[in-house]
């Protein structure tokens, strides 16, 4: 392992790019057509021998999975149902194959009653239901007790790896167990009768042996959720504790996985006082970590990537603001400089097995394509793109900056100008991402591109309690809804109105979850800055989030960190009321679209009654939806482009030049 190193890139392998973007904007993409599902589910996938390729293709409304044999490009569908989608297709060895089902665009989240799991030879012999979905396991009255799949058994076998919680399906923090699982027959073999504890996350070696796995706990008393790492030498070995730690102080250890020596364990985390998380070797001798293979400036490091058929560590991802990699392995390196000179301007995912390479590109302005590579001839051919409807069609660039906040806090953002306008004076939408402890990622957004489309400038600040840019950048947030989180958003919009690029008669803020709330209260707290707003299935009262019952947001994590984010119920009394969007709803003035599921337990449609009830109450302007059947997203295809057409209807309604106001 100490020969792991960091590879920089020079030079290309190919001379000529290979994609050619369009040339012109098109302002008319009807407002559907970003919003409509892909053509294409997923990314296709490789066979461990790299000779089968297997695909979700759509027909008649449904998509089938279907396997292409590479030297002949001879296609064959296998499985489908003319009820359900085929979802999530994963090899278990060269010729056999397990997926699940999934009701798909056509369904709200009331109905999305899928899952399960089966199993079908490349022929389409063999056919196994391992386990019922989710709509069988109802209607039977018996629990549903679906498989993840950890890890091929390896070779020719027909076993998979698989974790399962029947035994601990009633622990509040999770438990779960692995089984050997046989696809032929269903018979699942428990590996894990001696569980160390209540294991939420395991991790195997490239033997298919179980040797470490991720508890937590919550400590009697203080209620606060301890995280404990279990590791054993061997399949026989006995388990022991070989780490310790508060989730809230940030310095949990996530287990990156083996070395193919089978000894040498890589793991990720926030030691010896660093801010971002990295990746390092653990040292057993002393208990700790030893070596740091791979971290990044800006953006946490949490994993690394294997090839188990060349028994090689590849190298880390690293979600920055744009997808980095740090390599460790020339081989990847070199294919991944061809494909950094071939797809100028584009990211890319690639899959490699044997001569054979899968390549998924994309970026904000492509919604994805995807293509096969010949190593040993060399040839690169596209396969698909996600999108059809989007072909050829100019959409609009997105660019990552930064700003400071007020208080010197650097506020890294996503700012998409629309393509074809000059940057001077333009229409903006301040667009606040959920969570608040998430984050936006760089690539294809169906309401980011529509806005562009129309002639808006967008921006998406990664505000403090943002996640992945550091425990420093995440903890600045805690309890600061409506404060400092707040000021991060007005700041960012405030530096572009500064810059000429935003006519500051001409701002509007929308957002979903925190960033309805965010939207809200935003309102409230600058009443001259925005002309509107858009809020969908967002929070109107930060301390409902805890007095709501029916909400899921309770249980350990809401009494732990949703505590120190958020606010503690029982001593935050008057932080409550001061950030509290429905209890400042008299200081808003400007007109605001609301929408929210009817079957929404995240943030319940009495978020959405109560603070639309006051608005009406004092005369403003509201625009109501409810989305009859849905959760907390909006899962059917045409509930999607409904609520698109609405907000591009509501904005240039009420985002019209100054003049015509």
């Amino acid at each position: 392992m100490n020969s792991l190193r960091r590879l920089i890139l020079a030079g290309a392998l190919l001379a000529a790019p290979f994609m050619t973007m369009p040339a012109m904007a098109d302002a008319s993409i009807p407002v559907a057509d970003f919003f409509k599902a892909s053509q294409y589910s997923g990314i296709p996938s490789l066979s461990p021998d790299g000779k089968t390729l297997a695909v979700l293709t759509p027909r008649n409304g449904r998509n089938v999975l279907a396997v292409i044999r590479l030297d002949s490009r001879t296609p064959r569908v296998i499985a489908s149902d003319p009820d359900w989608d085929i979802a999530n297709p994963i090899w278990v060895n060269n010729e056999r194959l397990v997926f699940s089902l999934s009701k798909g665009k056509d369904a709200v989240y009331e109905d999305q009653r899928g899952g399960g799991l089966f199993a079908v030879n490349t022929d389409g012999s063999r056919f196994r239901k391992l386990t019922p979905t989710l709509k069988e396991a109802m209607g039977n009255n018996i629990p549903y007790k679906p498989y993840q799949v950890l890890a091929r058994a390896g070779d020719d076998s027909t076993d998979l790896i698989v974790v399962n919680n029947e035994r601990g399906r009633d622990a509040a923090l999770g438990a779960s167990d692995v089984f050997r699982l046989d696809t032929l027959t269903g018979k699942a073999t428990l590996l894990t009768f001696n569980n160390p504890g209540k294991v939420s996350e395991w991790t195997l070696d490239h033997a298919r042996v179980v040797r470490a796995g991720s508890a937590l706990d919550v400590e009697p008393g203080s209620k606060r959720i301890r995280q404990t790492v279990y590791y054993r030498d061997g399949e026989n070995a006995p388990w022991k504790a070989i780490y310790q730690a508060f989730i809230d102080e940030g310095r949990e250890m996530e287990i990156a996985g083996f070395d193919f020596d089978n000894k040498t364990m890589l793991v990720a985390g926030r030691f010896n006082g660093r801010d971002k998380k990295a990746v390092y070797l653990w040292d057993f001798a002393k208990n700790t970590v030893g070596e740091m293979l791979a971290d990044h400036p800006q953006a946490d490091v949490e994993n690394v990537r294997f090839d188990s058929s060349r028994k090689k560590i590849v190298g880390a991802p690293v979600a920055a603001m744009k997808p980095e990699y740090v390599y460790f392995d020339e081989d990847y390196a070199r294919l991944d400089a061809t494909f950094r000179a071939s797809f100028p301007g584009q990211e890319y995912f690639f899959q490699w097995s044997g001569d054979s390479v899968v390549v998924y590109t994309y970026s904000a302005a492509n919604p994805g394509s995807v293509y096969f590579y010949d190593v040993a001839k060399r040839k690169l051919e596209p396969l698909y793109v996600m999108k059809p409807e989007l072909e050829g069609k100019k959409l609009s660039e997105t660019k990552v900056i930064q700003y400071n906040a007020r208080d010197g806090l650097p506020v890294p953002a996503y700012l998409t100008l629309p393509e074809g306008k000059k940057a001077e004076k333009l229409p903006l939408i301040a667009f606040v991402h959920g969570g608040p402890h998430a984050r936006d990622s760089y690539g294809y957004d169906g309401m980011v591109q529509m806005l562009a489309s129309r002639g808006y400038a967008v921006l998406q600040p990664q505000f403090r309690m943002s996640t992945g840019f550091g425990w420093k950048h995440h903890t600045a947030g805690w309890k600061q809804w409506g404060l400092a989180m707040q000021d991060d958003v007005t700041d960012g919009v405030k530096n572009l109105i500064s810059q000429g690029v935003v006519d500051p008669s001409r701002v509007c803020i929308i957002g979903a979850s925190y960033g309805g709330y965010a939207t809200m209260y935003g309102l409230a707290k600058d009443p001259d800055l925005y002309r509107c707003g858009v809020n969908w299935v967002g929070v109107t009262d930060v301390k409902m989030l805890f007095t709501v019952t029916w909400s899921d947001m309770s249980g350990p994590y809401m009494d732990n960190l949703g505590r120190l984010m958020h606010g503690d119920p029982d001593k935050d009394g008057a932080y409550f009321e001061k950030v509290s969007a429905i209890g400042n709803a008299a200081r808003i003035k400007a007109p605001v679209l609301m929408g929210y599921g009817s079957e929404d337990i995240r943030v319940p449609l009495i978020h959405g009654e109560k603070m639309r009830d006051k608005l009406r109450a004092q005369g403003n302007e509201v625009e109501w939806v409810v989305m009859t059947g849905e959760e907390h997203n909006w899962y059917r295809e045409a509930n999607r482009i409904a609520w698109g057409e609405k907000v591009e209807k509501f904005l240039a309604k009420h985002l019209a030049p100054a003049s015509k106001q």
